[in-house]
């Protein structure tokens, strides 16, 4: 449940416009393009910021009349009292704390629903997002690389959906860093639900956030417009494993059309869930095989501020050996690679009997030492 922590009115006086707006557009849909063509020029945004929602009025004919529509509705009147009675907050497109990357997007959201805390390093930020269904592969390279640029002090950004989405908030988390879930619904409702655990874990180390009011269901259409924010959030988008006709890939045009890198993780030549990411490899995306792939392609600036921290340390490196495990344990343990690995060459290597080696294999797995794969592949944790 969101905590209560009621905001004073005044906090609401700028913001209430803004708010009506971003209902209005949900109403009217072709108010929506008329704002996406007036932000789009140069100046606009600087205009709004100087003189508020007001120049917007002048500029589209009928606005005020349907804000004012929207403000005297009762679904208006629920959305502030939501607001005011707990610790979810709003930031609109002038305001400062207002992520300064998605500004300058062609259509930025005029108002995001922040549940967590978006911060100014938030601006070192990477995308990761991928099939909802991924192979063993696919979930180890999630889980490393995300890991990886968060150790690095990268925020990872994606989408909370299954597969690698979440894979992504979750090694963001595991290794200590920053995420942010962009929504396709309204900020309350967690989809899928299965992932109402990740979705607060991910409040507490960063920030869920949403275009869409109070109660919005998962529509479908949301999500190509949930993506846009995703990679406009980002300095890059890199792909994980997607099919020719993957949500993925709209991330990854987003992120082109807004001037972001584009990285994709190459896959098998074989299976379908990779030909959109050998596709877009083709096209130029950066293929990906480890963290310095990324960190090429990122402006000199960025480079350089990453090269003052220093290296973070590589997540293939072996993790040290426990002290309290059994002479077999250990000898098996150290035949576990970071990479898939099947169980008879573990047992090959090992010399010892099959039965034993699986009893020992889930021995350290339930110790969180191993993991296990479908087809009886395993990886070292």
């Amino acid at each position: 449940m969101v905590s209560s922590a009621p905001k004073a009115p005044e906090e609401f006086t700028t913001k209430l416009p803004w708010l009506a707006l971003n209902m209005a557009c949900v109403t009217w849909p072709a108010l929506r393009t008329q704002l996406a063509q007036y932000v789009a020029a140069p100046a606009a945004v600087q205009g709004l910021q100087k003189e508020g929602i007001a120049r917007l009025e002048v500029a589209l004919p009928g606005l005020t009349e349907k804000l004012g529509v929207v403000q005297q509705s009762q679904a208006f009147a629920r959305e502030m009292e939501r607001l005011q009675a707990t610790e979810i907050r709003v930031t609109t497109l002038v305001e400062a704390d207002y992520p300064e990357a998605l500004r300058w997007i062609p259509e930025p959201p005029p108002v995001l629903y922040i549940w967590g805390t978006l911060r100014h390093e938030d601006c070192l930020a990477v995308a990761v997002v991928g099939s909802r269904k991924p192979s063993p592969y696919g979930q180890l390279a999630a889980r490393r690389l995300s890991a990886e640029l968060a150790q690095y002090g990268f925020t990872v950004v994606s989408g909370l959906a299954r597969g690698v989405d979440s894979l992504a908030h979750q090694g963001a988390l595991q290794a200590g860093g920053r995420t942010i879930a962009v929504l396709g619904s309204g900020i309350n409702v967690v989809y899928p639900p299965e992932h109402r655990r990740l979705y607060e874990a991910i409040r507490e180390q960063g920030a869920v956030v949403s275009e869409f009011p109070f109660d919005t269901k998962p529509d479908r259409w949301n999500f190509p417009r949930r993506n846009r924010i995703i990679s406009g959030l980002t300095l890059g988008t890199l792909v994980i494993e997607a099919s020719d006709q993957s949500g993925s890939l709209h991330t990854a045009r987003h992120a082109l059309e807004q001037g972001r890198e584009v990285f994709a993780v190459p896959g098998r030549i074989d299976v379908p869930s990779s030909r959109g990411t050998n596709n877009l490899i083709k096209r130029g995306a950066k293929l990906v095989e480890g963290i310095d792939d990324i960190l090429e392609e990122l402006p000199e600036a960025v480079r350089r501020a990453f090269r003052q921290r220093g290296t973070a340390p590589g997540l293939t490196d072996a993790a040290p050996m426990p002290t309290d495990l059994t002479p077999d344990e250990a000898r098996i343990l150290a035949l576990v690679p970071p990479e898939e690995t099947h169980i008879e060459a573990i047992i090959h290597a090992s010399q010892l009997p099959a039965q034993a080696v699986a009893s020992i294999l889930l021995t350290l797995e339930l110790r969180g030492l191993v993991r296990q794969f479908p087809g009886k592949f395993f990886v070292r944790c």
